[in-house]
C-alpha cells in the first residue's frame, strides 16, 4: 500500500538489494498437495522490477512482508514471503516461505499495470 511504512520507510521504496538462498521451500511438507517452489524462482520474484510490497498480514510479529513478483523460470507469478535480515531495513531479506499467486492477486498485478 502506497504511503504505508516499515521501520520508517514507505513500503514501495523498501530496499532489495539481496536475497540469499533459502535452501529449501517445501511447504508440501506442511501443506499436503500444495507446490513446493524452486529456491531461485522465489528469488527471480523478488527482483521482478514490476512486483507489488506489502504487509503480511499473517505475520505473527508484525515482521514480515508479502512480495508478489514474476519469476521468469517458473512462468508464474508468486507471493514471497520476506523477513529483514537487519531494523530498519538495507537491502537484505531472508525468503520464509513462497506459493504461487491467486487469482485476486493475478487481478491485481495485471491491472496495476495494464493502467501504466
Amino acid at each position: 500500500m502506497e504511503g504505508e511504512l516499515y521501520d520508517g520507510i514507505p513500503l514501495e521504496r523498501l530496499p532489495f538489494t539481496e536475497v540469499p538462498d533459502p535452501g529449501h521451500l517445501r511447504r508440501s511438507l506442511r501443506y499436503p498437495g500444495a507446490l513446493d517452489i524452486a529456491p531461485e524462482h522465489a528469488v527471480e520474484a523478488v527482483f521482478d522490477p514490476r512486483r507489488l510490497v506489502g504487509r503480511d498480514p499473517s505475520s505473527r510479529t508484525g515482521e514480515s512482508i508479502r512480495v508478489a513478483g514474476h519469476s521468469p523460470g517458473m512462468g508464474r507469478l508468486l507471493v514471497v514471503i520476506l523477513l529483514p535480515d537487519r531494523h530498519p531495513p538495507d537491502g537484505v531479506w531472508l525468503v520464509a516461505t513462497a506459493w504461487p499467486a491467486d487469482k485476486r492477486v493475478r487481478q491485481v498485478y495485471r491491472g496495476l499495470w495494464e493502467v501504466r
